[in-house]
């Protein structure tokens, strides 16, 4: 590795977004109950968390480049979008401790079931299409990314 090799992640913006999909991901993997209401929530932090890995991972060969690159990524927003995507992990956590706050890790009560189910369907369904969104926004910034490494 040279002296001006230097990684994206060095720039700080994925850190937060990806410990919030860790922890949202270990809360699901708790609730073995609610698999089948939860799968599509499950696939969404998957599908998040590898362009996430790779942005943080893409290496850039010297420092005017680097440089450029970080100026491109905080002026289209990419920054924010990827906050926004932890913030909302984050968020989406503190829901589903709440509402599966009577259950324990093997088996969820008919009350959380009702709650994660179908009481709060809408507010899973808005969350994924956060993720999702986000998603999006960090394989754009990725491929204009690698557009100044090449």
């Amino acid at each position: 590795m040279d002296p001006f090799s230097i990684s994206v992640g060095a720039i700080g913006i994925t850190e937060f977004a990806l410990s919030s999909i860790s922890k949202l991901r270990g809360i699901l993997d708790g609730l073995e109950e609610a698999n089948d209401v939860m799968q599509d929530v499950t696939f969404e932090l998957e599908a998040i968390r590898h362009p996430l890995s790779t942005l943080e991972d893409l290496q850039i060969s010297d420092e005017p480049t680097y440089l450029a690159a970080k100026q491109d990524l905080e002026r289209t927003g990419i920054a924010k979008a990827v906050n926004k995507c932890g913030q909302a992990c984050d968020k989406f956590s503190k829901r589903l401790e709440k509402w599966t706050k009577h259950s324990n890790t093997t088996e969820l009560s008919i009350r959380d079931r009702l709650s994660v189910g179908l009481w709060n369907r809408e507010k899973i369904r808005t969350f994924r299409m956060q993720v999702h969104s986000c998603q999006s926004i960090v394989q754009f910034a990725i491929d204009s990314a690698q557009l100044y490494v090449i």
